[in-house]
């Protein structure tokens, strides 16, 4: 049986070669076709892939989040299904809109995924292959590879990805594309922006575990625009008292009273009213909940870093000082997104409970 393994960019190459070896190892019959193993130096490249998509039996799309846009694909895909060959379209990541765009060839072809628990059974049937006792260890070494090779590409830690593809499906924050070092995501603008805080809000409700906002005036939770978290937190705080497994809310308010807020905004008198303005709604909605009230704390240090916590997810800024030591305005600028299982996400961690120890409970 002859296979051709169709690719677009790094990842997917590598995939690629690794699912020729595969192959070949459950098969000796198959012979598996890759153009960056099985062109030569000096052939034609256009010529010798139409060949082959001619001479194969079925044609294997390797399928990324990063090429499921790539003109290779579409091109050796639609020419494949154009002469009634089987196409196969892998899907190495998990991608609900991998085969949206306008005039797609895969809109007529079963997809089968990496990430379903079935994948080895599809994929086996779909080459015709024997579930066999020595197949199965050789299909359990091929998932490793996967997995590893996954890992080795992956912008961002597996722990903030959910939160990073939000971002990423939001306008807002990709004006401007993010860039990904080191397993963090440095989204250029939109921080301390509705969009956020949004954002943030609608991943943490009814799932989320932490959220801790290391704020000053937390201006943007309450405007009115975030009451069903408001509730939905009130209602955690109650079933902790009752006894039964609850959530961990933390809220740090710059105190008001602290020599702090005479250098927190360049307009001192109209920060700290709106300072005590916020923090009063902030008490309307703890109302009598004595519980949801240990929740807030008033701290009195300088904030050199804005942290926020969700659940395994750290959002992160530095304010910018002007020459008075005055920090600017943050809402719109940048902000990385990281894991808290990295060294930096602990640090961050152990600053956010060095302050909030430090910080004193609301009157």
């Amino acid at each position: 049986m002859k296979i051709f393994i169709s690719w677009s960019k790094t990842k997917s190459k590598n995939f690629a070669i690794k699912m020729k070896e595969f192959l070949e190892m459950l098969n000796p019959n198959i012979e598996a076709f890759v153009s960056e193993v099985d062109i030569m130096g000096g052939q034609d490249v256009q010529e010798k892939i139409i060949e082959k998509i001619v001479e194969c039996e079925k044609l294997v799309l390797c399928f990324t989040k990063e090429n499921k846009q790539s003109p290779w694909l579409l091109f050796e895909a639609g020419y494949a299904r154009g002469i009634r060959k089987t196409v196969i379209p892998i899907l190495f990541d998990e991608d609900p809109h991998w085969h949206s765009w306008i005039d797609n060839p895969m809109n007529i072809a079963r997809e089968i995924k990496f990430t379903r628990d079935d994948f080895d059974i599809s994929f086996l049937k779909s080459f015709d292959i024997q579930d066999t006792k020595s197949n199965k260890i050789i299909f359990e070494e091929y998932r490793k590879s996967i997995i590893k090779i996954k890992e080795d590409f992956r912008d961002i830690d597996i722990y903030c990805e959910d939160f990073v593809e939000k971002l990423l499906s939001n306008t807002t924050f990709i004006l401007e594309n993010p860039i990904f070092k080191e397993k963090r995501a440095h989204f250029l603008t939109g921080f301390e922006s509705f969009d956020l805080y949004k954002e943030i809000a609608e991943s943490f409700l009814y799932t989320g575990k932490y959220l801790w906002i290391y704020g000053r005036r937390n201006t943007k939770l309450f405007g009115g625009n975030f009451r069903e978290l408001f509730s939905y937190l009130k209602r955690k705080a109650l079933d902790d008292e009752l006894g039964k497994h609850g959530i961990d809310f933390k809220c740090l308010f710059l105190d008001p009273t602290s020599q702090e807020v005479k250098v927190a905004h360049s307009h001192q008198d109209i920060f700290k009213q709106d300072l005590e303005i916020t923090i009063s709604k902030a008490k309307h909605e703890i109302g009598n909940n004595s519980i949801f009230k240990k929740c807030f704390r008033l701290y009195s240090d300088k904030r050199d870093e804005i942290i926020i916590r969700l659940d395994n997810t750290i959002i992160y800024s530095r304010p910018n000082f002007d020459a008075h030591g005055q920090p600017q305005l943050l809402t719109d600028t940048g902000f990385e997104v990281f894991s808290v299982q990295s060294e930096r996400g602990q640090k961050c961690l152990e600053k956010f409970i060095k302050v909030w120890n430090n910080a004193k409970e609301m009157d």
